[in-house]
């Protein structure tokens, strides 16, 4: 009788202990011979170790009666060993055309969409549960052929990891295709096949009927070959992973530029790949050409630079930094006020600096604590006649348009803030501060006509302390 490689894998990559931690094991059930062989498989250790086991299908409705028929099949299964189904039935060739994504791509995202979904319902956590996938050794070979054949780096060919994330788990990716087929036969399971499997034009199948064959005839288990040469290959890649993670805050979706620039390129690679990683909210993932192209433009770009990746992420690249950067988080420019002195109190913040307001002299300004010192690079003071400001004093962001008037003349804050080479983000979390009659003060520029403090007047003290060291003097 046919015996598979099932719980060893889950013990020598650890799936079992990330299983137990979770305590809930959701199986991606789609009815044919290798998730009908995990369904029994995990069905009998669940029992064994007292864990939660579910099942999930998806009738993505792209064959027809076929795809009821498998729906059908699975509900079946799982009524007669007892195990809850989740079904989902969704027009996954409608989906992919309203999103504009392909038909691959869609089913993937709904996948695993459907997946955290069940997970809520079940755990209350969208990640709370693990998801076992039926990936097996076969599904490895060829995940490797098509990487290379894309021109992947190692960690495309490291094939399909064992264990993804901490939650995704793979039990059977060291079992063939034909052993799990035996072990089916051996245990009298029943499965369903899935026709499209057999049409070469796709091409996976292609290289599933045709290439995996012609290896088979150079060496006797290419599956093994490659098992362990993915192995190895990960290994390498979990090591230079590790090293990357060195050059990166934990949280952070941002990296000094000439640290970057000047990091090895298999670490660079890894370097964006996690920043990415932090910034994305979807399953999107990046592409060797992603990389290039992003360490292309880091080597030419002498000024500012962004580029646009998948997931909606953007790459905003500066003088100083590169931050990765979600669509729906860029900061707009904008004339709404956003804080009142004194309503709001005496001291604003954003990821770019701290202003103060008080009422006190300027030797106070200066008993910063040792930790201020250490955050803060560049301090700007002014001091405004108080009579003299026209109503409420409010901190606003730039918007198009802005004019602020002082040496005699109405100058425009875009050129102001160009001149001062600032970079983009830089432009639009800077503080511009106004009465009702227009900007006061923007820092690193002298105050309105009229409004400097010179005689023996009550004044308004402020002080600008920068996180970076602008070039604003």
């Amino acid at each position: 009788m046919q015996k598979l490689s099932f719980r060893q894998t889950l013990s020598e990559y650890g799936l079992d202990e990330a299983v137990l931690s979770s305590g809930t094991v959701i199986v991606g059930f789609s009815g044919g011979a290798d998730s009908s062989c995990l369904l029994r498989l995990l069905n009998e250790w669940t029992k064994e170790k007292g864990v939660a086991l579910y099942a999930a299908h998806i009738n993505h409705m792209i064959r027809g009666d076929e795809a009821d028929r498998d729906e059908k099949f699975c509900r079946l299964v799982c009524e007669k060993l007892k195990i809850p189904l989740h079904v989902l039935k969704i027009d996954i060739p409608a989906l992919a055309k309203d999103r504009g994504t392909g038909l691959e791509e869609t089913a993937r995202n709904v996948r695993y969409e459907f997946f955290d979904q069940i997970s809520l319902e079940i755990t209350g956590k969208r990640e709370g549960a693990v998801i076992a996938t039926a990936h097996n050794a076969d599904d490895n070979l060829e995940t490797v052929i098509f990487n290379m054949l894309r021109g992947s780096g190692t960690h495309g060919l490291c094939g399909i990891d064992p264990i993804r994330d901490g939650r995704f788990i793979r039990p059977l990716i060291c079992d063939s295709s034909e052993a799990i087929r035996q072990w089916c036969r051996d245990n009298e399971v029943e499965f369903v096949t899935d026709s499209t499997n057999l049409e070469i034009e796709y091409t996976r199948n292609r290289i599933r009927h045709v290439v995996v064959p012609a290896l088979g005839q150079i060496t006797p288990e290419p599956t093994s070959a490659v098992t362990r040469m993915t192995t190895l290959l990960r290994q390498d890649d979990d090591y230079l992973t590790e090293v990357a993670r060195t050059y990166v805050v934990p949280g952070s979706t941002e990296i000094n530029r000439q640290t970057l620039s000047e990091l090895h390129p298999a670490i660079g690679s890894r370097v964006i790949r996690l920043l990415y990683s932090e910034a994305k909210t979807d399953s999107s993932t990046l592409g060797e050409v992603h990389v290039k192209s992003l360490l292309s433009l880091l080597g030419s770009a002498e000024g500012e630079a962004s580029l646009s990746l998948p997931g909606k992420i953007n790459v905003k690249i500066n003088r100083r930094t590169v931050s990765f950067v979600r669509d729906d988080l860029q900061s707009p420019y904008s004339g709404e006020t956003i804080f009142r002195y004194p309503e709001d109190g005496n001291i604003f913040e954003n990821s770019l600096c701290r202003v103060t307001f008080s009422h006190t002299q300027h030797n106070n300004h200066n008993n910063n604590s040792s930790k201020d010192e250490n955050i803060y690079k560049l301090s700007i003071l002014t001091s405004l006649s108080f009579d003299k400001i026209k109503g409420a004093m409010k901190i606003k962001y730039r918007q198009a348009g802005d004019t602020y008037f002082f040496g005699g003349m109405t100058r425009k804050v875009k050129k102001l803030l160009g001149d001062k080479k600032l970079t983009s983000e830089e432009k639009s979390l800077m503080p511009i501060l106004c009465d009702d009659e227009g900007i006061l003060w923007i820092p690193g520029f002298p105050p309105r006509d009229g409004l400097k403090q010179t005689g023996e007047g009550p004044a308004l003290h402020i002080t600008c302390d920068f996180i970076n060291d602008l070039n604003l003097r």
